[in-house]
């Protein structure tokens, strides 16, 4: 099978591609971040190819309303468990019981809220940049609804500023103008928006993190404004692994050298759990 193959699978009437080098290896299953796709989040920065070279059957989803899946503006396309149980009909539709679970940021957490969900399903567990929604507030709630309202006029400014790294000198108003327009380049603003407004649905809480049994890999930048969560999780987890990336931001912490290698260490250290029968 050619990992250049664009492959499809409907859910609920919404078309999701997906992308499967097939091979005899476990199967590692990537879930991108918020604005990304199975080339920008995995393909481009040289994960998905890392890990098959090392024998892996590497497969990536572009999420809804992402990539070259559909991309509904109905907000009922992507509320509740809708976004995680992705994850397990892709699963199903290939086949596969269990799983080596890799996500980024938005995929992170709805990878950790598919886990209270269908655990089961997970040989291990890979975070990246993001923790699980365990520590949500009100003021997150009230701030990715604003920031959707904008996202409904075309214009994504108000994530670009929540999400800047600390530290680092804010975008002119000409500067954020122009990165704005790059991220919702070939994207549906709309789509985005909708999946704004579900992200308080991805809430988990700590009992719920603390109860996931299978091994847990959080790799983050030390340049990440999720750093503080990812330190908080491994402390209150005694199975997570956590791993920080020096000098990483959030958004180019998946293109450093660091976490494919630890990415490719935690799955060799956790090799044949794909073949253990859930208890």
């Amino acid at each position: 099978m050619s990992w250049e193959q664009d492959q499809f699978f409907t859910v609920d009437n919404v078309r999701l591609r997906f992308k499967d080098a097939g091979g005899d290896g476990e199967p590692v299953i990537f879930i991108h971040g918020y604005t990304a796709s199975i080339e920008g989040q995995w393909g481009r920065p040289g994960l998905i190819a890392g890990i098959r070279d090392q024998g892996w059957r590497t497969i990536g989803f572009d999420l809804r309303g992402h990539g070259q899946s559909d991309r509904p503006h109905d907000l009922a396309a992507y509320a509740g468990e809708r976004m995680a149980r992705d994850i397990e009909a892709l699963m199903d539709h290939l086949g596969i019981v269990r799983a080596h679970l890799v996500g980024y940021s938005l995929g992170a957490h709805i990878l950790a809220h598919g886990m209270t969900l269908f655990p089961e399903r997970a040989a291990t567990l890979c975070l990246g940049g993001a923790a699980g929604r365990w520590n949500w507030t009100e003021a997150e709630t009230a701030a990715v609804l604003d920031e959707a309202d904008e996202l409904d006029t075309g214009s994504i400014t108000k994530h670009i500023l929540r999400l800047w790294p600390p530290g680092k000198p804010k975008p002119t108003t000409e500067e954020l103008h122009v990165l704005s327009n790059k991220k919702l380049e070939g994207m549906d603003a709309r789509a985005l928006g909708a999946i704004k407004r579900v992200m308080p649905h991805h809430q988990v809480s700590v009992a719920q993190m603390q109860a996931l049994a299978m091994p847990i890999l959080a790799v983050v930048g030390t340049g990440d404004g999720q750093l503080e969560a990812m330190r908080q999780l491994a402390g209150f987890h005694s199975g997570v692994s956590l791993v920080e990336v020096p000098g990483a931001g959030h958004g180019d912490c998946p293109g450093k050298p660091e976490f494919l290698a630890t990415l490719d260490a935690f799955l060799r250290n956790h090799a044949g759990r794909t073949q253990i029968q859930p208890c």
